[in-house]
């Protein structure tokens, strides 16, 4: 008999040998149950089809839709087309029978006059010997803290071509703008307009014209003159130099006037 086992019962007190008895182990135990989570799946599954249908059906209508508009605009289309091909042979036909008519009326002076007036007003292209000035923006910083200085204005461009005219210039244009006389040469914030065409610098202005009277009296303009002071204090580029040959295209843009009416002979007279 243990004395010490029957002391320790006698005093109440735990049995050592619970403390190093191997405890129950302790399972796993899902949060949810097996049911909850088949139900959870499912729904999920049933959620993604829903969405992925919605799509594949929006996506098809917007498609049905842009095809039922795009037949509709080519439909269109292939009706103004044939508009313009009818048009351009009536046009043609048109055309036919005025030279058919002038031809018989015998008006060669007339078309002759015509060409001379248009060729004139800058309608038609040209081509000759003459005078070509180029101008390009200076350095950067500018010298005086401005740098409008050291860029080429739209006033420049107007007295250059104006100090052309004055030398006697036949046809002038400014980087493949032809000048005529309701051409407009303005700025719209740094850029430079001729007949409301953004330009670039470098602005090329080519003049037709006897080369060497437009060399002599250009260069000794009172423009050049300045012209040159301001390339040497802003290092604004100013090259002058003739030319044997060079084209000069036809003013493309709008003749009609809105305000301005020909005078009657009677009242031209008074």
């Amino acid at each position: 008999m243990d004395p010490t086992g029957d002391q320790t019962k006698t005093l109440g007190l735990p049995d050592l040998a619970d403390d190093y008895r191997p405890l129950p182990r302790t399972r796993w135990t899902q949060p949810w149950s097996v049911n909850a989570v088949t139900i959870a799946t499912v729904a999920g599954a049933l959620a993604v089809g829903f969405l992925l249908t919605s799509g594949l059906l929006a996506g098809r209508s917007a498609a049905e839709i842009q095809d039922a508009r795009k037949e509709q605009l080519i439909a269109v289309i292939e009706e103004r087309q044939e508009r313009v091909d009818a048009m351009t042979a009536h046009l043609d036909t048109l055309r036919a029978e005025v030279a058919r008519l002038e031809e018989e009326a015998g008006t060669p002076t007339l078309q002759r006059e015509l060409e001379r007036v248009e060729q004139v007003a800058g309608l038609t292209g040209v081509r000759g010997a003459g005078l070509r000035v180029v101008f390009d923006d200076g350095s950067d910083p500018c010298p005086s803290g401005q740098p409008e200085d050291c860029q080429i204005q739209d006033v420049d461009l107007q007295l250059a071509v104006n100090a052309l005219f004055d030398a006697g210039a036949e046809t002038v244009a400014v980087n493949g703008e032809r000048v005529i006389g309701t051409t407009a040469i303005r700025s719209a914030g740094r850029a430079v307009l001729v007949n409301y065409r953004v330009l670039s610098p470098p602005y090329e202005v080519v003049a037709v014209g006897d080369p060497d009277t437009l060399e002599r009296v250009f260069s000794t303009s009172d423009f050049a003159l300045d012209f040159e002071i301001w390339r040497d204090t802003y290092g604004l580029a100013f090259e002058v130099e003739a030319f044997e040959q060079a084209e000069l295209p036809a003013y493309t843009g709008s003749v009609r006037l809105r305000h301005a009416a020909p005078v009657d002979g009677d009242e031209g007279q008074g």
